[in-house]
């Protein structure tokens, strides 16, 4: 993967790292984009690029957490 994969790679999990962390602070309807982005200390358009609203990312995280409890369960 070259460095600006990485790179990109990083700014997503920045944001569903946050967003996990403040769903879980705020709880999920509490929690705004804005949030998220600046305590991730990215842009709002940054969000923008990797989902389509909080609803998506919910999902996607969800997606993620599912496989990563998957992979400790074999």
């Amino acid at each position: 993967m070259g460095k600006v994969d990485d790179n990109k790679l990083s700014k997503r999990n920045a944001l569903l790292k946050t967003a996990f962390d403040l769903f879980a602070e705020k709880g999920f309807a509490k929690t705004t984009i804005s949030d998220i982005v600046e305590k991730a200390g990215l842009a709002k358009g940054t969000f923008y690029l990797y989902f389509k609203d909080k609803y998506d990312l919910r999902d996607k995280l969800i997606a993620f957490l599912k496989k990563l409890f998957r992979k400790c369960g074999n």
